[in-house]
C-alpha cells in the first residue's frame, strides 16, 4: 500500500508524498517499525499527537492525525477521528483478506484457546493470530490492519467488558468460526449481571450466516438460538468430550475419541480449551487425532497456569488475571494434584466484580477450605472476605497487606518439592511475587 491509497481508504486529507510506501501500522511510538504509519490516538492520559515526532524519529514513514502537526514524516493524513480511521482501515483490510477467520470470545480461557487453535492450525497450513491480548476496540482493529493477507487462517481474540463490545469487534473480524470458551462471572462492574455477560459474549453470533460455524460449551446451547447443524458443542454432554483426565507435574493428560492426548499445561480448565480448539479443527474439516503430536509441543501464554520448576519447589504462575471461574479452576487444579508435598495458594483480589465482589470473594475462601489446600495466603482489600470465610470453614489461611510479607512467609515452603500457586487480577501485580521467588533461588540466571 502507498500513502495515496491509504488516504483514499481513510477518506482523509493527504499532505506529502502520495507514493510513499507503507509497511505497517502502529499506535505506540515506542513500537514503531521502519516504514510504519503512526495513528495519533487520543487516550485518557496521553494524546498521540504529542508523540508524532518520536514516531518519525523511530522510523515512521507518515502519520494519521486529527490536526496539523510538524515533522509528520513523508506524509500526513488528516481525519476527523484517528480511532475511527483505524477501524475503517481494519474493515478495508478484512474485506480483502481471503483466508478463514476464527473469532474467540468468552469469560475465561480466550488467550489460551486462541493460542491453541493457532498452534494446531499452523501445523496444517499458514496461520496468524493476534498477539498477546490485543482484543479491544483499538487492539483488534490494529491487529487486523497488520494481518498478513496471504495466510490461510487468522485466529482473533474478541474481548469485552460491557454489552455491545463484542458486536463492534465482530463487525471488524467477520469470523467464519465463532468460539465461546466459557461463560462466567467477569467484569461485572461494567457488564452488570451474569445475564449481561451471556448476552455480551453472544454478540459473536451477530451476522451468523449459512457459512458460519459456532463452537460453544454444551451448556451454552440454552442461551443462544443457533441452527444446531452448524454448532459444535464441547464439554459434559457435548459433541466433543474428554475422559480420564489426569494431572501431574508434567502437564495434563486425557482421552479423546479413544486415543490418549497430553498438553504441557497444568490445568483442569485447559482440557475445555483444547476441546474448543478441536471444535474449530472439526469445523474446518480436520481430524483432531492428526494433531496429537502438535499438542504436545504447545507453549502456554505467560501467566496462565505456567508450571515453573524452581529446583526445590514448583510455582504455578497464574498471575495474568483473575475472576471467579478462573480462580475456581486454579484451586481445583492445585487440589487434585497427587503429591505428598504441600500445596500453597497465594491469592490476590479479583477486581471489577461490582456490588457482588464480597460474595464472590467469600466463595473463594470457602472453596479453598473445602478443597483442603494446605496453606492459603490472601492479599488485597477484597480478599479479606476470602480470608475470613476460609478461616470460618476450617481452612489454614493467612492475610498479608504487603507482598514483601508474603514472600517472607513463602520462604518456609520453598523446599521439599512443594507447589505454590500464585494468582490475582492484573491490577494486583501478583507476578512480582513469582519474580521475587525466582530471584531468591536464581531461577533463569
Amino acid at each position: 500500500m502507498i500513502a495515496g491509497e491509504l488516504a483514499k481508504v481513510l477518506r482523509g486529507e493527504l499532505r506529502g508524498d502520495p507514493q510513499a510506501r507503507v509497511e505497517g501500522f502502529s499506535i505506540d511510538s515506542r513500537q514503531v517499525g521502519e516504514g510504519d504509519v503512526f495513528f495519533a490516538l487520543k487516550g485518557e492520559r496521553h494524546d498521540g499527537h504529542d508523540f508524532v515526532t518520536d514516531a518519525v524519529d523511530r522510523g515512521a514513514v507518515g502519520c494519521v492525525v486529527e490536526r496539523d502537526v510538524e515533522h509528520a514524516g513523508k506524509f500526513s493524513i488528516k481525519v476527523s477521528s484517528t480511532q475511527e480511521a483505524l477501524r475503517e482501515l481494519a474493515l478495508y483490510r478484512r474485506g480483502i483478506f481471503r483466508g478463514e477467520v476464527v473469532g474467540v470470545a468468552g469469560s475465561v480461557g480466550k488467550t489460551t484457546t486462541k493460542e491453541l487453535i493457532h498452534h494446531l492450525l499452523s501445523n496444517a497450513a499458514a496461520s496468524f493470530r493476534s498477539e498477546g491480548n490485543l482484543n479491544s476496540q483499538i487492539g483488534l482493529p490494529l491487529v487486523v490492519c497488520n494481518m498478513p493477507l496471504e495466510v490461510d487462517y487468522a485466529v482473533l481474540e474478541l474481548g469485552a467488558s460491557a454489552v455491545g463490545d463484542v458486536e463492534r469487534l465482530v463487525e471488524v473480524a467477520q469470523p467464519k468460526v465463532r468460539v465461546i470458551t466459557a461463560l462466567g462471572e467477569e467484569h461485572l462492574e461494567s457488564f452488570g449481571t451474569l445475564e449481561d455477560v451471556v448476552k455480551g459474549n453472544g454478540e459473536i453470533f451477530r451476522g451468523f450466516t449459512e457459512d458460519s460455524r459456532a463452537v460453544i460449551p454444551h451448556y451454552a446451547l440454552e442461551y443462544y438460538d443457533l441452527p444446531r447443524e452448524r454448532v459444535t458443542t464441547f464439554g459434559e454432554g457435548g459433541d466433543l468430550n474428554a475422559g480420564k483426565v489426569r494431572l501431574s507435574l508434567k502437564g495434563t493428560e486425557f482421552e479423546f475419541w479413544g486415543e490418549g492426548f497430553s498438553v504441557p499445561l497444568l490445568s483442569r480448565g485447559v482440557v475445555q480449551n483444547v476441546l474448543a480448539a478441536f471444535g474449530v479443527l472439526t469445523s474446518l474439516g480436520y481430524d483432531p487425532r492428526d494433531f496429537r503430536e502438535a499438542l504436545k509441543s504447545f507453549t502456554p501464554p505467560q501467566g496462565r497456569m505456567n508450571l515453573l520448576n524452581f529446583g526445590n519447589f514448583f510455582v504455578v504462575d497464574d498471575t495474568y488475571n483473575a475472576n471467579p471461574p478462573s480462580v475456581r479452576n486454579a484451586l481445583t487444579t492445585l487440589a487434585s494434584l497427587q503429591t505428598t508435598s504441600k500445596k500453597v495458594a497465594v491469592l490476590g483480589d479479583m477486581l471489577e466484580l461490582g456490588v457482588e465482589s464480597g460474595r464472590y470473594h467469600a466463595e473463594v475462601g470457602k472453596l479453598g477450605a473445602e478443597l483442603g489446600i494446605d496453606v492459603i495466603i490472601f492479599h488485597g482489600e477484597e480478599s479479606k472476605r476470602s480470608y475470613e470465610e476460609c478461616i470460618k470453614h476450617g481452612g489454614n489461611a493467612l492475610f498479608c497487606d504487603k507482598k514483601e510479607d508474603i514472600v517472607d512467609e513463602l520462604l518456609k515452603y520453598m523446599r521439599d518439592k512443594n507447589i505454590i500457586l500464585v494468582k490475582g487480577s492484573r491490577g494486583m501485580r501478583m507476578e512480582w511475587i513469582v519474580e521475587k521467588m525466582g530471584e531468591l533461588v536464581g531461577y533463569g540466571a
